[in-house]
């Protein structure tokens, strides 16, 4: 098996090589004909049969990854694939019997009929018209009821062609329909893109979302494409209406028509007399499309010979489909996130179809809504960039929220952007101590950044609102909701500041006064004192009604100032840079070659310095105690005064007896400049001096006699070597040319001949 194949079947994505519709559309540029279109289903289970009739296109079965939701939030109850590789509802809805045996077509998807699992006869949930309701209750053997994710199906076989609205002018010239023309005589797989005015519903909703005049594209092929026509080629896959797909050829019979027909209640198409291509003899085909301005999407059937169609080369869906696209440089994405097969064993001449929108994520326009609401079969998510509501496994809205922001993760009930909140899950206490006027309901509050929305809050005896909330909050006590995401205060207990810190203050608050919740207040110090622990520094009211820290165990202590010592260190280093606070005691050493004054002048025996800080402690001018000092080290039949000099001072060197610096001289004077040892001669005897006189003479002599002998070899092998360059045929030359080869000697006085001589000379026995 090969490992392309191998990875395919294990991850559930399958690839399929089917055939283009390659409809062509009036009032149509394909745009995308240089992209590769891919159409995805977001679903594991969908089955690949749904897809058949479409070759060149990748068909993908895998889900995309979508921004992630935290699992369990919500109060939706549509499934997802479980993690053990069990399957899950697929995206295809296909329909059940009226007895509930869900017996479809073979193409289909299993049925995903919601939570209620309705059949024919349960009519009290039917949300549909009065007088369908009432000739369903009469003849339930007849009618059926199949509830879908995103509209129930309302199948009708009681009273033939209930619903038909003839558009046809010689059979009902009430209505002034129009026959396209293009449409009703043209080759197969063909469509006609509406054009400004021909569709005058207003706000009519197709998976939630509006349909406009520009959105709508009938087809030939018995659909209608509602959406942005991204590629032609892919309109019977996704976004479509389609009461009857097939590969319907106008031409093939004189009196096959479309007409359609819009007033601001009602838009319908009509496909009369079509003729399946190269199968006419199936018969004529005679159906309706009609959108009401309620929503209800009607399916209605006048001649219908067979219900399933064989024709490999186009769909034969009887349904609705939505899909969200993304297009990047190279592919068309189609992403199918739903799609509603009808059952074609309910449906013959005379049926007709209601499709009425269920509640859905879709349909809801504002965040609170959006995340509050519970749904069957959905999980609603907000998107605030695409001010969107989207469900989580995908729907409609995702064209704009897929790519613009990441969905809100948060749990049904929690904020949103747009408003401020009551808060949620509060005990007895808190509800007790605090009194919203008016109360809001529902319990959300318009954020206005001009503070119109208010709402005035009073609590409890010692209980106030946060200081946190005081640009919300006015002297009224009124709260502004100005940007909306957070939850309104509650009143929490106050702190009560009774004692004052020791040696100190809280700045711009006395003993007795109430502080509110979350107020920083910032302690102040005596003269001459100084907090240990910086964090003491800020005291802040926290729950339940206490400071923190403590300002009755806050202790501000005296302190002597130290400043940062030249040519020292402290052992230990103070905590706090710059002071010591008192009773702290520590050890000032001087750095290499530096001591205190009083050590070098003998009066002080450790060079080091205790420090120990009390009420009358002083230590102002510790930074400059150390100085620097030279040292002399001692050598014979030599005095140094003094043996160590501070900087600027000076030491003299005296000799012995019969001893000297230099010749004749026995005493001299050295001043100490820098820090450190001291480099100065010693004292030697006259005749150790002229010894090494006579010593350093000879050795000068002899480095001479070095020198010369080098040069005069030097100059003798350099004249051989050019009398040799010179007289490349003299014995030399010859020499040198055995043995080293230097061709390059070759110049004008070296000719033929003499290179013959030369070789001659080699050839009789010469060098």
């Amino acid at each position: 098996m090969k490992p392309a194949f191998l990875l395919l079947f294990l991850t559930g994505c399958s690839l399929l090589s089917l055939t283009y519709e390659n409809y062509v559309i009036d009032n149509y540029a394909d745009l995308s004909s240089s992209l590769e279109v891919k159409i995805e289903y977001l679903n594991r289970n969908k089955r690949l049969s749904d897809t058949s009739g479409l070759t060149g296109t990748n068909i993908t079965t895998s889900a995309p990854e979508l921004p992630e939701v935290p699992a369990g939030t919500g109060n939706s109850t549509s499934e997802e694939t479980p993690d053990d590789g069990s399957t899950s509802p697929d995206t295809t809805d296909s329909s059940e019997t009226s007895d509930g045996s869900g017996s479809g077509d073979a193409d289909n998807g299993d049925a995903d009929n919601g939570d209620d699992g309705s059949s024919g006869s349960d009519w009290s949930d039917l949300d549909v018209e009065d007088e369908i309701k009432e000739l369903c209750k009469n003849e339930s053997n007849t009618c059926s009821v199949d509830r879908h994710k995103y509209y129930k199906a309302t199948y009708i076989n009681v009273d033939k062609q209930s619903h038909w609205i003839e558009l046809a002018p010689d059979q009902n010239p009430v209505y002034n329909s129009t026959r396209h023309v293009n449409l009703s005589t043209s080759e197969p797989k063909r469509g006609y893109k509406l054009q400004p005015g021909d569709f005058k519903l207003t706000n009519f909703l197709f998976y939630g979302q509006p349909v406009k005049n520009e959105m709508i594209t009938i087809l030939t092929g018995g659909f209608m494409h509602v959406g942005d026509i991204l590629s032609p080629k892919v309109v019977s896959f996704a976004q479509y209406i389609a009461p009857f797909m097939g590969n319907f050829h106008p031409n093939a019979n004189s009196g096959s028509h479309v007409y359609y027909y819009s007033d601001e209640n009602v838009f319908i198409v009509q496909w009369d007399k079509m003729q399946i291509a190269n199968q006419s003899e199936k018969g004529n085909f005679t159906f309706q499309l009609q959108l009401h301005k309620n929503n209800d999407i009607v399916f209605a059937y006048k001649e219908l010979p067979v219900v399933t169609l064989t024709a490999e080369d186009h769909e034969n869906a009887i349904g609705l489909s939505d899909a969200f696209h993304m297009v990047t440089p190279a592919h068309l994405m189609i992403h199918v996130y739903h799609k509603l097969d009808v059952n074609k064993t309910k449906i013959q001449s005379g049926s007709s179809i209601v499709l009425k929108a269920l509640p859905s994520c879709t349909m809801i326009k504002d965040c609170y809504n959006c995340t509050t609401v519970t749904l069957p079969d959905f999980e609603c998510r907000w998107c605030g960039k695409a001010q969107t509501c989207s469900d989580k496994h995908g729907d409609a809205s995702h064209s704009k929220s897929y790519q613009q922001c990441q969905f809100n993760n948060k749990e049904k009930g929690q904020m949103c952007d747009e408003y401020c909140y009551l808060p949620t899950n509060l005990d007895a206490d808190e509800v007790g101590r605090t009194t919203y006027t008016p109360t809001p309901d529902p319990p959300i509050i318009l954020a206005n950044p001009n503070g119109t929305s208010k709402i005035k809050i009073d609590c409890a005896t010692n209980y106030s609102v946060s200081v946190r909330y005081s640009d919300e909050m006015s002297a009224a006590d009124k709260f502004s909701c100005l940007t909306g995401g957070i939850e309104l205060p509650t009143c929490r207990k106050s702190c009560l500041y009774t004692t004052a810190p020791t040696n100190g203050e809280v700045h711009g608050v006395t003993p007795g006064v109430t502080v509110k919740p979350d107020k920083v207040l910032k302690v102040n110090c005596n003269i001459g004192h100084r907090l240990r622990n910086k964090d003491n520094r800020n005291i802040t009211c926290i729950d339940p009604g206490v400071l923190e820290p403590d300002p009755a165990n806050i202790k501000c202590e005296k302190h002597c100032t130290i400043k940062h010592p030249h040519n020292a260190e402290y052992n230990p280093v103070p905590e706090d840079t710059g002071f010591l606070h008192e009773g702290d005691v520590i050890t000032m050493t001087c750095a290499d070659n530096y001591a205190f004054d009083a050590f070098l002048r003998g009066t002080q025996q450790n060079n080091s310095l205790i420090l120990n800080c009390q009420e009358d402690s002083d230590f102002s001018n510790l930074d400059k105690m150390c100085v620097g000092y030279c040292k002399v080290a001692q050598h014979p039949n030599t005095t140094y005064e003094p043996l160590i000099a501070m900087i600027g001072q000076k030491i003299t060197i005296k000799c012995a007896n019969n001893t000297y610096l230099t010749q004749a001289e026995v005493e001299k004077e050295y001043v100490c400049e820098q820090p450190g040892p001291l480099m100065i001669p010693s004292c030697r005897a006259e005749s150790d001096q002229k010894a090494e006189e006579s010593s350093s003479t000879t050795s000068h002599s002899l480095t001479i006699l070095l020198i010369i002998f080098i040069l005069t070899i030097v100059c003798i092998v350099g004249g051989w070597v050019l009398y040799a360059y010179r007289n490349p045929t003299s014995p030399s030359g010859l020499f040198l040319i055995e043995k080293c080869r230097p061709w390059t000697w070759r110049s004008h006085t070296y000719s033929r001949h003499q290179e013959s001589l030369a070789e001659s000379y080699y050839m009789d026995g010469g060098i």
